[in-house]
């Protein structure tokens, strides 16, 4: 469940249907409507996103690996859904995008457990511990993500119990220099030491790809060849497809991306894509 400012929910950040705002966070007809629907193997309004998504070989893989991971609740969900979709499964996967820390702590004394907790560009500046001293289990995961200039990750994120730390650093084009973001990134490097801790790196695109973007682009994978850049152009968000995810000289999305660039009007999109193309012969 997503946590949205104003006290809205969805079903995940990468649904594409509006938010809502029931008091019933859990049971709202969102999610009641929701679950009868998988339930019965339909598809939900507004996930068109993901389902392109399984289309692509390297995303179905994914998929397969999540359905792994998450199988062994299938039973109990199943168990605690009735008949109109009420449910009382208590979420474990909680993407939290608010800056209200009594909130946060609320919401994770409610739970019996948690599996996956994403801080999605909250205020960094912020003390959090009194929501992380609500966790009651070692969990999976814990996703940060924000801004080159606003992220922080120190002994009050790397004391949360969690098996994987995944930290998401967003590069703004017009706000923040090659340089601190690189900085940012090497002192992750220093404190994100287990083997299955994972750094990315976002190059935020809000409309047209800025003069300096290429240039950008070549820096980080030059400086951070192991460190998987995600890459978000604004047509391709309104496409409903994959981000270009590019790593190691390798993209996750290749078939998908040649499906965008050949249909769409951006003449930006196009071009990156021809450069890269240029660069790497895999690309092709």
């Amino acid at each position: 469940m997503t946590f949205l400012p104003k006290g809205k929910t969805k079903l995940c950040g990468a649904n594409q249907s509006s938010a809502v705002n029931e008091n019933d966070k859990v049971n709202s007809q969102l999610l009641k409507e929701a679950r009868l629907k998988m339930l019965k193997g339909e598809k939900v309004k507004g996930c068109e996103f993901c389902y392109i998504r399984e289309t692509n070989e390297y995303w179905s893989a994914k998929r397969t690996e999540g359905l792994k991971i998450f199988s062994k609740w299938t039973d109990e969900i199943k168990a605690n859904t009735k008949e109109d979709g009420t449910s009382t499964f208590k979420p474990f996967y909680i993407d939290y995008r608010e800056d209200d820390v009594e909130k946060l702590a609320n919401v994770i004394s409610s739970l019996p457990h948690m599996h996956l907790l994403k801080l999605y560009k909250i205020d960094y500046s912020k003390d959090w511990t009194p929501a992380f001293k609500q966790i009651k289990n070692q969990m999976r995961t814990l996703y940060c993500c924000g801004q080159t200039d606003k992220l922080r990750f120190d002994k009050e994120f790397l004391d949360v119990p969690a098996t994987r730390r995944r930290v998401s650093v967003i590069h703004n084009l017009y706000k923040n220099t090659t340089a601190e973001t690189i900085e940012k990134i090497k002192y992750l490097q220093t404190v994100l030491t287990k083997s299955e801790d994972e750094i990315q790196l976002y190059i935020n695109l809000d409309n047209d790809i800025p003069n300096n973007f290429l240039e950008t682009f070549k820096i980080f994978d030059k400086v951070f060849p192991d460190i998987r850049l995600r890459i978000y152009p604004d047509s391709i968000k309104t496409f409903g497809g994959d981000p270009i995810e590019y790593w190691n000289e390798e993209t996750a999305v290749m078939k998908k991306m040649r499906d965008i660039v050949n249909s769409t009007t951006n003449y930006d999109i196009k071009a990156l894509y021809k450069e890269l193309c240029q660069k790497f012969t895999n690309y092709q």
